[in-house]
């Protein structure tokens, strides 16, 4: 098992899709359902992600030759997109790609069932995580590799999923000090990945040369 790829890619992963800072939003989102809507809309949104996820992963690369896009442009600019939303949640703000415009997030308070949109599509799964999965599954050159690529969605989704389900209990025991502290560490891992993103694309695409040992 590649060990390198399995952190990068958990790390990663899992700062975009953020388990903890997910249950507020649901229960913002799901406020004045009874608990058994809110484990309904839970499971639903895990399946949605779990499928947008995969779909990503699969189709990410052929939609960048579509385009006509290339791989290296594509991390510096999924570099660059992750740094500015690591930026926001090192300072506590919310980035705008995932949690909507003004005008975005009055729309969403009028959906009825805000499972797939817009929790899942765009608060979850969003620029960001799309960057992410498609960065990371362009790495993969092998089944081992793929198998540990799905694991590690697996292993976030169930993690996100866990969260949504007991996010009510979570709510009342968790301190907004504890979130507030795991948005701003895992924000400062995923600038560090972002800026690697980017140098990665540039030594691809010959802007800059080979890292000096």
């Amino acid at each position: 098992m590649d060990i390198e790829f399995f952190t990068r890619f958990l790390a990663a992963f899992f700062a975009m899709l953020n388990p903890l800072a997910a249950m507020p939003v649901f229960l913002s989102l799901t406020e004045g359902e009874d608990e058994a809507s809110r484990r309904s809309m839970a499971i639903t949104a895990t399946i949605a992600a779990l499928v947008a996820c995969f779909a990503i992963a699969l189709v990410g690369r052929q939609v960048l030759d579509l385009f006509g896009i290339a791989i290296d442009s594509f991390r510096i600019a999924g570099g660059i997109l992750l740094f500015s939303i690591a930026l926001t949640m090192i300072s506590g703000a919310r980035h705008t790609s995932n949690s909507g415009t003004e005008r975005e997030r009055g729309q969403m308070e009028r959906v009825d069932n805000p499972a797939i949109y817009p929790f899942t599509i765009p608060m979850t799964v969003g620029p960001g995580a799309i960057a992410t999965l498609i960065i990371f599954s362009e790495q993969v050159d092998s089944v081992a590799k793929a198998g540990v690529f799905a694991a590690v969605v697996l292993v976030v989704v169930g993690l996100l999923c866990a969260a949504l389900l007991i996010a009510p209990l979570l709510d009342r025991m968790v301190s907004q000090t504890a979130r507030t502290v795991s948005i701003r560490i895992m924000g400062i891992i995923l600038a560090a990945l972002a800026v690697e993103f980017v140098i990665t694309g540039l030594r691809g695409s010959g802007l800059i040369g080979p890292a000096v040992e």
